[in-house]
């Protein structure tokens, strides 16, 4: 077999189609002649970077040189003939400083190869360059203070990150004013006590995103000293009458060691005391009004705070001057009976008031429960008289007892009554507020309820009311519910019972017990259709000659319904066989009639009919007539007793296209053609 490789120069055909070859000159590999080499990248590359551009040379300059990394894949490649740094890769001085790489270049039959040697640069460490340090704060320290600023310096001018390596809420880090400034922080109102911890030890760490460097920083605590007071213990006198709510009675003074800001409390030998003291100033003021106060006074109890220290405390005694006297109901409660139906402005109650200064004049008013009382009861803003203010009306009111809470003032101190009122109902009567009734009913058995007819009435006490009834002579014919005033029949309702009532009148009564209303029902009982109609007879036999005319009446069939009215309307209506179809018909009032023509039918013959009686409802009954074609004589007797049953062949109109409808079926069978009938 013959090698017919492209790297072969030359061929030739001979004359009997076969191949010469010359022999393929010497082949050499391609050369990379920038290897060996070595390159420099610093560890903190990421992104896709190129390293180094291969330079390769082939004597066959058509030669196609393809190149391979064979060594380090995940984190360099080569593409085309440039060698990058993968994106995205970690390096780590620490880990592998040096990394060879392998590379084979080739054409289709020889390779060279050779290394490219990548070295990492490191990344130094920045260096803390003012620490240890320490510094000192008050235990009592409220706001977030500046303690000390860290200064770092960096080979590299990374960014550089402070961190605390000491878990602590207490101090924080922030970023100072330049790249490499870090200031140390602590935070206010953090309740220090020098006596549990009063030396911190910080540690901090500061980093490039590669390496770190680390140190210590010390806090103190300096002890905190209280405050203590300049002007306690002491003694104040307040007039009931002349001084106003909030004017300051007396200021308390104290000094703090520290210049602490100090807080003030209070706390009273009454717990209603009418006085308040500013926590930041030391003024302590009159709280609410004290014209109508009655206690001679009050003992106040100062306490001073620099938050961390309490001063010991001290009394501030005030007494009360021009204390006013109070007025007084005579009875603080009263229970009263209001009866339903009392006159506009009736009088209900004077309550009486009564107050050691003789010379008080006193006003009224009042507050209501429920609040709808205001509408029925009005109180004299003068004398404090309880009077109505509508007509009471014990079903419409929403509520049946009202308290007034009656308060009686001398402009300065109050006292208050509880006056109860409780409505007193009074019995009225039910009353129909619709006087007539009217519905239909269907004539059934007896228990069955009719119609309800929604009576309409009112009793205002919401008494309970039982109904009654009196229909006059029809009276036994139904029976009432007494709770809830619907009728039933009484027997069996019907109304093909002659003399049975087809409207019956009635009065129904409501009542409590003590009084009673009247209204009035009309029922109208319709019939039901509970009969059917029923022919006389079963079967009736009629005999007429094939010469009668047409419009004939050959015989009457007769049915009855018992049912009265419309429902015993009986119409009839006559069902025909085929071959008797509409030769006969039927009236209202049942006569059979001849319709066309009986001369086709030979004497003899027998034609069956059925008829139908059927009400207005669709009840119905059936009946057999027999139709017979006597044979007659020349002499003009004529027989009954030989009759001829019609059959399809001997009826003379099925004859007239039956015999047509035999010859076309039996050409086309003899012909073989298709047909379709």
């Amino acid at each position: 077999m013959i090698d017919i490789s492209p790297s072969f120069e030359t061929w030739k055909s001979s004359a009997n189609g076969l191949f010469d070859r010359h022999l393929p000159k010497t082949k050499l590999p391609p050369v990379i002649n920038s290897l060996p080499y070595t390159e420099s990248i610093s560890e903190d590359l990421i992104t896709t970077t190129l390293i180094h551009t291969l330079n390769i040379t082939d004597v066959n300059a058509a030669d196609i040189i393809t190149c391979a990394l064979n060594s380090h894949t995940t984190l360099f490649q080569l593409v085309s003939y440039g060698v990058f740094l993968i994106g995205g890769t970690t390096l780590n001085y620490d880990v592998t400083s040096t990394y060879q790489l392998v590379i084979e270049c080739g054409d289709h039959r020889r390779n060279d190869s050779d290394v490219l040697t990548v070295d990492l640069i490191r990344n130094e460490p920045p260096t803390i360059v003012n620490l240890p340090m320490s510094s000192e704060i008050q235990e009592s320290i409220t706001a977030d203070s500046l303690l000390y600023t860290v200064s770092v310096t960096d080979p590299t001018n990374d960014s550089v990150t402070c961190t605390f390596t000491t878990v602590t809420s207490t101090f924080f880090l922030q970023s100072g004013s330049s790249q490499f400034d870090t200031n140390i922080y602590v935070r206010g109102n953090e309740a220090f006590d020098y006596d549990a911890l009063n030396r911190y030890t910080l540690g901090i760490e500061c980093a490039d995103q590669r390496r770190n460097d680390t140190s210590e920083f010390y806090v103190y605590l300096l002890r905190n000293m209280p405050p203590y007071f300049t002007n306690l213990q002491a003694k104040t006198t307040v007039s009931a009458q002349t001084v106003v709510t909030g004017q300051v009675i007396y200021t308390v003074l104290s000094v703090d060691p520290e210049s602490d800001n100090v807080q003030y409390t209070m706390t009273s030998s009454s717990a209603s005391a009418p006085f308040s003291i500013n926590q930041n100033t030391g003024e302590i003021s009159l709280s609410r009004s004290i014209n109508t106060e009655l206690s001679a006074g009050y003992e106040l109890y100062i306490n001073a705070s620099d938050g961390r220290n309490n001063a010991a405390p001290r009394t501030l005694s005030v007494r009360i001057t021009d204390i006013n006297k109070p007025p007084v109901f005579l009875n603080p409660s009263q229970t009263v009976i209001v009866l339903e139906g009392i006159n506009i402005g009736t009088s209900i109650l004077q309550p009486i008031l009564t107050d050691d200064d003789v010379s008080d004049t006193h006003t009224f008013y009042a507050s209501y429960s429920p609040p709808e009382g205001v509408i029925y009861f009005r109180v004299n803003a003068t004398t404090g008289l309880i009077t109505t203010m509508v007509e009471i009306d014990y079903e419409t009111i929403p509520y049946k007892t009202f308290m007034l809470t009656i308060t009686g003032s001398d402009s300065l101190m109050e006292d208050t009554t509880n006056i109860t009122l409780n409505i007193q109902n009074m019995n009225e009567p039910p009353k129909f507020t619709k006087k007539t009734y009217a519905f239909t009913a269907i004539e059934n058995i007896a228990g069955t309820v009719l119609q309800n007819p929604y009576y309409q009435f009112s009793d205002e006490d919401g008494d309970t009311v039982k109904f009654s009834f009196n229909c006059g002579t029809d009276t036994g014919l139904l029976d009432m519910d007494s709770s809830t005033g619907l009728l039933s029949y009484s027997i069996d309702y019907d109304l093909d019972v002659a003399g049975t009532a087809s409207l019956i009148i009635c009065a129904v009564y409501i009542t409590d017990n003590e009084y009673t209303d009247t209204a009035f029902l009309n029922i109208t009982v319709l019939d039901a259709n509970d009969n059917s109609p029923s022919f006389l007879h079963n079967e009736y036999t009629f005999v007429v000659t094939n010469s009668q005319s047409i419009g004939t009446t050959i015989g009457k069939v007769d049915a009855n319904d018992n049912d009265v009215g419309t429902y015993g309307n009986v119409i009839y209506h006559l069902e025909q066989e085929d071959l008797n179809n509409g030769l006969f018909s039927v009236s209202t009032d049942g006569s059979i009639i001849i319709q066309q023509s009986l001369e086709s039918f030979v004497p003899g013959t027998n034609l069956n009919l059925t008829v139908y009686a059927v009400d207005s409802d669709g009840e119905q009954d059936t009946a057999l007539v027999n139709v017979i074609l006597p044979v007659v004589e020349s002499n003009g007797n004529v027989y009954v007793d030989v009759i001829y049953y019609k059959t399809f062949f001997t009826y003379a109109p099925n004859m007239a296209w039956f015999v047509p409808l035999m010859a076309i079926l039996f050409w086309n069978n003899l012909h073989r053609v298709p047909h379709c009938i």
